[in-house]
């Protein structure tokens, strides 16, 4: 478990990205921290989705150069969680500027109240992406009068449901910051835990258009892009007859493209039409004489 001080530290670092960035000391990043990484900090992103689940993302830097992967396999809201995460690890890489490759599990990368045994590096990048994600005055103004009145947990749940379409971020996120910040207890903490799989039903009872997006956040869009826009580079490889059509087909296919989407058209390969009459090619009977 972090220390207060380490906590504190961790709010106003996440707080002096936002300003420094000129962020918003209250806008929601959500979505948009995919081009923040390419824009604002400078970074090659790679989305895609893997088989295994054991890899969520990682940070790798290499000289000048950085980069972030995100398995897109895992709920869409948890991809813009992953990425604050891997944020952290790269702030840091920035600052010691150091060489490094950080590769983070669906343990590492999490949103449980429970850290115990995790590493503490990642435990302070839990911790950084839910205060950059989520501001500390967010929800302390947001929920101030659930922490003074009683109230229906319903209620709670489409509270929290609402902002999670605000910010794009998994409902655990908020729940896990309102027990961090006092709003909520321990208790309330794991009674609330449970209605995480019963929120695309509860967010029925909100307009057609948060359901909507709720229901987008809360499962995998499985999107392949790279910073790179590795297709074109390959296109641009074949154009300079570097590399075959077919190697050109094969890289591409890794992205959901085809030859038609860069307007190539393979070549039609039409048998040789020979005739063999002429030629004594050895199946005649009499040839075995």
């Amino acid at each position: 478990m972090l220390s207060l001080k380490e906590i504190e530290k961790i709010e106003k670092q996440a707080l002096e990205q936002r300003r420094i960035y000129d962020l918003g000391d209250e806008s929601p990043i959500g979505l948009k921290i995919f081009s923040y990484i390419e824009n604002i900090y400078d970074s090659y992103i790679l989305l895609y989705p893997l088989k295994t689940r054991k890899i969520a993302g990682f940070t790798r830097k290499q000289g000048e150069i950085i980069q972030i992967f995100v398995n897109t396999s895992f709920s869409l809201s948890f991809q813009v969680f992953a990425t604050a995460h891997e944020l952290y690890h790269l702030i840091y890489l920035k600052e010691k500027s150091i060489d490094k490759f950080i590769v983070c599990n669906d343990q590492d990368i999490s949103e449980s109240i429970d850290d115990t045994g995790s590493n503490i590096e990642e435990i302070k990048a839990n911790y950084f992406a839910a205060a950059f994600l989520m501001p500390r005055s967010v929800i302390e103004d947001r929920f101030s009068n659930f922490k003074r009145k009683k109230y229906l947990e319903e209620d709670l749940v489409l509270k929290i449901t609402e902002l999670q379409y605000e910010y794009e971020i998994p409902y655990k996120t908020i729940l896990k910051r309102l027990k961090e910040l006092g709003i909520i207890g321990k208790k309330e903490f794991e009674k609330l835990k449970s209605y995480d799989e019963q929120i695309l039903e509860y967010c029925k009872m909100l307009d057609d258009e948060m359901c909507k997006r709720i229901n987008e956040l809360e499962h995998s869009n499985r999107r392949k892009y790279h910073s790179l826009n590795v297709p074109k580079i390959a296109y641009d490889v074949y154009r300079n007859n570097i590399i075959t059509i077919s190697k050109l087909e094969s890289i591409i296919k890794k992205y959901d493209k085809t030859l038609e989407d860069f307007r190539v058209v393979k070549p039609e390969i039409k048998p040789i039409d020979i005739d063999f009459s002429s030629f004594r090619t050895g199946d005649d009977e009499d040839d075995e004489n």
